[in-house]
């Protein structure tokens, strides 16, 4: 599951606020010292409508920037908010994930722990057939032994046996 987030879009958003920014601020510092000056003049002389009148203006003007700033700052606050819930979203995200990495590692573990142990097991029935083996060679080993006596010894018997029996004879 993966969380799309527009970058582009908000890069665009983001410069567009620092845009707007600083055309605020460009336009700022004349306007506050016209309003300075000509809210002087309208305070002196009140009557006067031409200092009313760029008064009036300047004050209007300056509380457009007033709600501009205060748009921006409305902006800024929801993509905030926007940016925090896609940031909670990949933290759930990332929690699941560390979730099934630990299963994945207990499954990891489990399966070189039987494979060492498949790998310990066969080593132990090679040693086991090494050594039933080398018994059975040397077992076969015996019995030729044996037989081999065994005829040797009854072969003898037989041909002592045959020399009694001539002597025997000749007497």
């Amino acid at each position: 599951m993966s969380n799309n987030i527009d970058t582009n879009s908000d890069n665009f958003q983001i410069n567009d606020l620092q845009n707007k920014i600083n055309t605020i601020e460009e336009k700022l510092p004349a306007i506050l010292d016209d309003f300075k000056k000509y809210y002087v003049f309208f305070n002196k002389n009140p009557t006067y409508n031409e200092y009313q009148q760029i008064y009036q203006n300047l004050k209007s003007e300056l509380d457009s920037i007033s709600g501009d700033l205060l748009k921006i700052v409305n902006e800024i606050n929801s993509n905030t908010q926007k940016i925090s819930d896609s940031l909670l979203k990949i933290n759930i995200l990332i929690e699941k994930e560390k979730a099934k990495n630990i299963t994945l590692k207990a499954a990891e573990y489990d399966v070189n722990n039987k494979y060492k142990g498949s790998s310990t097991m066969i080593d132990e029935y090679k040693q086991i057939y090494n050594e039933n083996y080398f018994n059975n060679v040397f077992l076969f080993i015996g019995i030729i032994i044996a037989i081999v006596s065994l005829v040797k010894v009854f072969t003898g018997k037989s041909t002592i046996n045959n020399v009694n029996s001539n002597l025997s004879v000749k007497k």
